[in-house]
């Protein structure tokens, strides 16, 4: 049976924007901390239990404005959230994945749908 994880999120930061340096250390900046905090909330809203085996992912992004966006620079912070909330143990389980532009959106959002494969 396909279990399934369906999540409505803001706009998730840039992989330039989840990330912090300084000097040779590496750490998840402000904005990264406060996406996961979301990202958290939503699932513990939701009750997510993690999703076990293969997975499939689709995405639907809706930007905050016509602003040119590669759709995946976004990837990283959105699938580093949801495995640190616990939707999967690990993104490496993630078989299939889809991702779509939508249309602008005021404040800008995601939607995700995890699903395990058969």
């Amino acid at each position: 049976m396909t279990q399934h994880i369906q999540l409505l999120l803001p706009w998730p930061p840039s992989v330039n924007h989840y990330w912090g340096q300084m000097g040779n250390r590496r750490f998840i900046g402000k904005r990264g901390k406060e996406f996961r905090m979301a990202v958290a909330e939503e699932c513990a809203l939701k009750q997510v239990v993690a999703l076990e085996g293969r997975l499939a992912v689709h995405v639907s992004l809706f930007p905050t404005d016509k602003r040119k966006r590669d759709v995946d620079n976004v990837l990283k912070s959105l699938l580093d959230a949801c495995e640190h909330a616990g939707c999967y143990e690990s993104d490496s389980q993630i078989d299939e994945l889809h991702i779509v532009r939508q249309e602008v959106r005021a404040g800008g959002s995601c939607t995700i749908l995890i699903h395990t494969l058969e």
